[in-house]
C-alpha cells in the first residue's frame, strides 16, 4: 500500500513541478518553452502563480469529498485528470494558452496531497504517521531527482517528430500518472475496516489499535458542528500561518531548484543533472527525521531541526557567493519536508474524528497554499536573478519566525505526538490540552 501512494506520488509531484524543468530545458538552444511561449520577465512568475489560485480554492472541498466518494474513487479521479491537463499542456503554443492549462491543472490537482495526509490518518496511530507520511513526501525529493534525470535524457529528444523537448516532457510525464490513476481506483483500499486484503481478525484488530479519536471509514461524511469547532480553534489559523511560511519553502525550491542551479554557471544537460544530487540527500533527510521523530514520540524537537537546517541553506544562497557553497545551500533548502512533516503529524494529533481530520489537513494546507502565488515572485523576474538576494532573505526570514511559533506550539501542547483533546478547566476560561498518551489514566483527564 505504502509503495502505491509512494509512487503515485513520485508521478504527481513531478507533473505538478516539471514547470520548472521545462524552463531550463534546452536552454542552450534557439527554441525552448521561453522563447516559444515568451515567458520573459514576470510571465514565469505569473504562470506558476495561477496554478494555486483554483488549487487553494478547491483544495478544501476536495478533502471532504475524499470521505464521501471514499479515497480510492477520489485519489484515483485526481490522478487521471491531473494526468490528462499534463499531456494537453505539450499542445500549448502561446503564453494564454498556458495559462489556461494552468487554472485547470490546479483545478485537477487540488486535494492530493492534503487527501493523502488525510488518508494515511485513517490507517496509521499519531506516534506512526511522521514516518509514513515522510515516505509519501519524500517522493518529491526523488521526483526532483528523477527530474532532473529525465529531463535530461529528454533534451536530447528535442525535435523529434517536430516537437521541443518541454512539450515531450509533459507528455511523457502526464501519461504514468493517467495509468497509475486506473490502477489506484482497483487496488487502493479504503479504510482498515474494509480491507479486502485483511482477514475479518485483522480488520478487526486494525481497527481497534486505532483507538477512539482516529477517524474512521464509519464516521459521516461530514459534521457541521465540527467543521464550526474546527475552524473557530485560534489552533487552525496559528498552523495554517505556520505551514504558509514553510510552504513559501517548498514551492520556491520546486518551482526554482533548477533555474538556481542554472544561474550557477551550467547549462543545458549539466543544469539539469545537478538537480539530482540535493534531491537523493532530501530523500535520506526527510525519512531520517520523520524516523527519528516517531521513534522518540516528540514532534517540535524535529520540526525545529528541519527548520534550521533549511534556514541555513537560503542563508548562504544569499551572502555567499562561492558556487560550491551556493550548491550546498540548494541541498539544505531541498529538505524542507524534514520539517514539514513531524509538523503535519503533529498537526493531526490535535484532532478527533473524520471531518475535523479532514479540515485539519485540507484547510490548514489549502491556506498554506497561498504561498505558491507569493514564493514565484519572491524568486521571479529576471530583475531578481541570478543570485535572488530577496528571495533567499524573505525565505530565511520566513523560516525563523517559523521556528519561533513552533517554539510556542511545544509550551502551548507539549512534545508528545500522541492525540490530544481539549478539555474544559471549571477555574479558568481556557481550555486545557490533554495529551493520550499509552501511560496516562484517562480517566483522571
Amino acid at each position: 500500500m505504502k509503495q502505491n501512494q509512494s509512487r503515485a506520488c513520485l508521478k504527481l509531484c513531478h507533473s505538478r513541478t516539471n514547470l520548472g524543468n521545462a524552463r531550463t530545458l534546452n536552454n542552450d538552444q534557439p527554441d525552448n518553452i521561453v522563447r516559444d511561449l515568451d515567458l520573459t520577465g514576470q510571465r514565469y512568475s505569473t504562470i506558476v502563480a495561477i496554478f494555486f489560485v483554483p488549487y487553494v480554492l478547491f483544495e478544501f472541498p476536495s478533502n471532504l469529498l475524499l470521505k464521501r466518494f471514499t479515497p480510492s474513487k477520489w485519489i484515483a479521479r485526481i490522478m487521471v485528470s491531473w494526468g490528462i491537463v499534463t499531456c494537453a499542456t505539450a499542445a500549448v503554443s502561446s503564453y494564454e494558452g498556458l495559462i489556461v492549462c494552468r487554472v485547470f491543472l490546479g483545478i485537477a490537482e487540488a486535494g492530493f496531497f492534503p487527501g493523502i495526509i488525510c488518508y494515511l490518518c485513517f490507517w496509521y496511530k499519531p506516534s506512526e504517521r511522521a514516518t509514513r507520511m515522510a515516505i509519501f513526501a519524500s517522493f518529491v525529493a526523488v521526483s526532483g531527482a528523477f527530474g532532473g534525470l529525465i529531463a535530461a535524457g529528454v533534451g536530447k529528444m528535442h525535435g523529434l517528430r517536430g516537437l521541443s523537448g518541454w512539450q515531450w516532457l509533459f507528455i511523457l510525464e502526464g501519461i504514468p500518472a493517467i495509468l497509475w490513476g486506473i490502477l489506484i481506483y482497483f487496488f487502493l483500499p479504503d479504510y482498515p475496516e474494509t480491507a479486502k486484503f485483511l482477514t475479518a481478525e485483522e480488520r478487526a484488530f486494525a481497527t481497534e489499535r486505532m483507538g477512539p479519536f482516529a477517524p474512521k471509514g464509519t464516521d459521516k461524511h461530514f459534521d457541521w458542528e465540527d467543521l464550526k469547532q474546527t475552524v473557530a480553534s485560534p489552533m487552525f489559523w496559528l498552523f495554517a500561518l505556520q505551514y504558509f511560511l514553510m510552504t513559501n519553502s517548498l514551492n520556491a525550491f520546486g518551482f526554482f531548484a533548477p533555474t538556481i542551479v542554472a544561474a550557477l554557471g551550467f547549462k543545458g544537460t549539466n543544469a539539469q543533472l545537478l538537480t539530482v544530487p540535493p534531491n537523493v540527500f532530501a530523500l535520506i533527510v526527510i525519512i531520517a527525521n520523520s524516523r527519528f521523530s516517531d521513534y522518540s514520540k516528540k514532534r517540535p524537537q524535529f520540526i525545529i531541526a528541519g527548520l534550521l537546517l533549511t534556514a541555513i541553506g537560503y542563508l548562504l544562497l544569499a551572502v555567499v557567493r562561492n558556487w560550491g557553497v551556493r550548491y550546498l545551500g540548494v541541498f539544505f533548502i531541498a529538505c524542507t519536508n524534514a520539517g514539514v512533516i513531524p509538523f503535519l503529524a503533529y498537526r493531526t494529533a490535535t484532532v478527533t474524528g473524520a471531518t475535523s481530520t479532514a479540515i485539519a489537513t485540507g484547510g490548514v494546507i489549502a491556506i498554506a497554499n497561498i504561498a505558491g502565488i507569493t514564493a514565484p515572485y519572491l524568486f521571479g523576474g529576471s530583475e531578481n536573478g541570478p543570485l535572488y538576494i530577496r528571495g533567499n532573505w524573505t525565505v530565511f526570514a520566513f523560516l525563523v519566525v517559523a521556528v519561533g511559533m513552533t517554539c510556542y506550539l511545544w509550551f502551548k501542547l507539549g512534545s508528545s505526538s500522541e492525540y490530544r483533546t481539549p478539555v474544559r478547566d471549571d477555574s479558568s476560561s481556557e481550555d486545557a490540552v490533554a495529551v493520550q498518551g499509552e501511560n496516562l489514566d484517562k480517566d483522571k483527564l
